[in-house]
């Protein structure tokens, strides 16, 4: 059965307007336009207590944005930066961060986020939004606008699906998977995506940030 589009809350063309840039001789991945950083925000962890981006000041940051119910791409993308994260254990939390935020906030509830640490055995911080009065999302929302994150809900009826906090309808998420690299001082430099993905180029660009380029 064909799906209705019921939400839509970033317009795919964001990206292609402006969001990338033609590849550099610096990085591997898609170099982002200069001087674009984001809005400072605070979210909720899996452990349901807040988390601002004030956290990360000064290190490189690589943001990832995901789904807990989301099939193979995001459980690619996690299994993937979990070999970074171990890799660089020594420069987590000084010179390194990752963080998840979700792209479902209607299912994902921190016990949610939690859940998925457990499966995946990661330890990085996930982020979700507080428990929300009426359907607003505009802080969430602002940040997947702030990465050139597309976010589309799409009706379903298909009962593995589950209904999300508040949600009235059966649906599915469509979304720009991959992560944001950013650097020391705060501006996004390089993203990666499932159409692009590489795990030995997202570790030179980690690098390069990690020296100052």
């Amino acid at each position: 059965m064909k799906h209705r589009i019921v939400t839509f809350f970033l317009v795919s063309n964001l990206i292609i307007a402006g969001c990338l840039s033609s590849q550099s001789d610096i990085f591997e991945g898609q170099e982002i336009e200069s001087d674009k950083s984001f809005m400072p925000f605070t979210l909720i962890d899996s452990n349901n207590s807040a988390y601002n981006s004030s956290n990360f000041d000064e290190t490189v940051v690589v943001v990832n944005f995901f789904y807990t119910n989301c099939p193979v791409p995001c459980s690619k993308v996690t299994s993937d930066l979990k070999i970074l994260y171990d890799e660089y254990s020594s420069d987590i939390d000084t010179n390194l961060t990752f963080i998840s935020i979700t792209v479902d906030p209607w299912r994902d509830a921190p016990g949610d986020l939690s859940d998925y640490m457990t499966y995946f055995n990661t330890s990085w911080t996930y982020l979700t939004t507080e428990e929300f009065v009426d359907g607003n999302f505009s802080l969430i929302e602002q940040i997947w606008t702030d990465f050139g994150i597309g976010v589309v809900l799409t009706e379903s009826n298909n009962s593995t699906t589950i209904q999300g906090r508040g949600h009235a309808v059966y649906y599915n998420v469509e979304h720009t998977n991959g992560i944001v690299l950013v650097d020391r001082d705060g501006m996004q430099r390089v993203r990666w995506t499932g159409d692009d993905w590489n795990l030995n180029g997202i570790r030179n660009d980690i690098n390069s940030l990690l020296n100052g380029l």
